[in-house]
């Protein structure tokens, strides 16, 4: 089976479908895997304006916009089909819309089957597609099962599923099911990458930070969200603080922000790395990028793109690293 992916210097056609940042370009990339056309479908506009930021210049970097309405006459040449269709009502974050696969947004996975219908379809039949395809661990057995049976009627028992936490490669944990059919698809080896590693100041009181959303808790009261839900990621200003117990912390904070004068927006000469309540602040996007392996600069030093909507686009992304080791045997 290791043979069988083995490509003797011919580089790989990839369609990458809900692209986002092109977080799969960076994976193949730091993979070793040599690409040829790199097909993006994304409608976003923060994070066209990152992609193009990137690969304005790439001839071999093709946008192809709405996956709707997206035709494979001319992109019969892709060999590895990647994408992560949205989650928004597979997700357990969403508690006001769990309707799976039936939703507005997560249907768009029935998208992606017909594309690879199509592809396989029309392609000569000693051509292998390869496609790997990432959502959330925390969908519903029987939209799991569903996106199972539909990726095995089209590539039979070449389908393989594994549960990663990014965490084992990443400072940051985010849990994911990856399906694919590239042979000797495994679970990376563990490193020890940890929150504090890619801080720029302050403290944290946990080894990993939580999954980033494309939102993050306020700076006023977040602090009792992060702590009861155990939702967004927050630095403290003081390792002291961060030491102490959680309820503690709690029940110490009000007085700080009553202290500081903080009353919800930060003042315009603060920075992302100020703790303007006094007391803590959130991940900057420089660091968020850090928490998804993404390069440092590759969305904090894209000008066009307001911070919150930076934050989105790398939270929306895929963490590289582990993309990176699924695809390696392609290289």
């Amino acid at each position: 089976m290791a043979n069988e992916t083995k490509q003797t210097n011919k580089k790989l056609n990839i369609l990458s479908l809900f692209d986002g940042i092109s977080c799969a370009y960076l994976a193949l990339n730091k993979a070793g895997v040599p690409v040829g056309n790199y097909y993006s479908s994304e409608i976003d506009k923060s994070a066209l304006t990152i992609q193009n930021h990137h690969y304005h210049s790439n001839p071999n970097y093709i946008q192809l916009g709405d996956v709707t309405k997206l035709q494979v006459d001319n992109i019969l040449d892709t060999d590895l089909v990647v994408f992560g269709s949205p989650c928004t009502q597979l997700s357990s974050v969403n508690s006001k819309d769990r309707s799976g696969l039936e939703g507005e947004d997560s249907s768009l996975f029935f998208e992606a089957i017909r594309i690879l219908k199509e592809l396989i379809y029309h392609q000569p039949k000693d051509k292998k597609l390869y496609f790997l395809m990432e959502n959330v661990a925390s969908m519903s057995s029987k939209d799991k099962n569903k996106i199972t049976e539909e990726l095995q009627a089209i590539f039979g028992d070449e389908v393989q599923i594994l549960k990663i936490n990014s965490s084992i490669v990443a400072p940051a944990n985010r849990r994911r099911f990856y399906w694919t059919n590239i042979p000797n698809a495994s679970e990376p080896k563990p490193n020890d990458t940890k929150f504090e590693n890619i801080l720029v100041n302050g403290y944290v009181d946990r080894d990993k930070a939580n999954v980033l959303l494309s939102g993050n808790v306020t700076l006023t009261n977040g602090i009792f969200r992060h702590y009861k839900m155990n939702m967004g990621n927050v630095i403290f200003k003081d390792k002291s603080f961060a030491e102490l117990p959680n309820q503690q912390k709690l029940t110490q904070y009000p007085k700080i922000l009553e202290k500081s004068g903080y009353v919800g927006k930060p003042k315009s000469q603060e920075s992302e790395y100020d703790f303007g309540n006094g007391c803590y602040r959130t991940p900057s996007v420089l660091e968020a990028e850090r928490l998804m392996t993404i390069p440092d600069g590759y969305v904090s030093g894209v000008y066009g793109v307001s911070k919150s909507n930076k934050h989105k686009a790398i939270g929306l992304a895929m963490t590289v690293d582990v993309i990176a080791h699924l695809v390696s045997p392609l290289g």
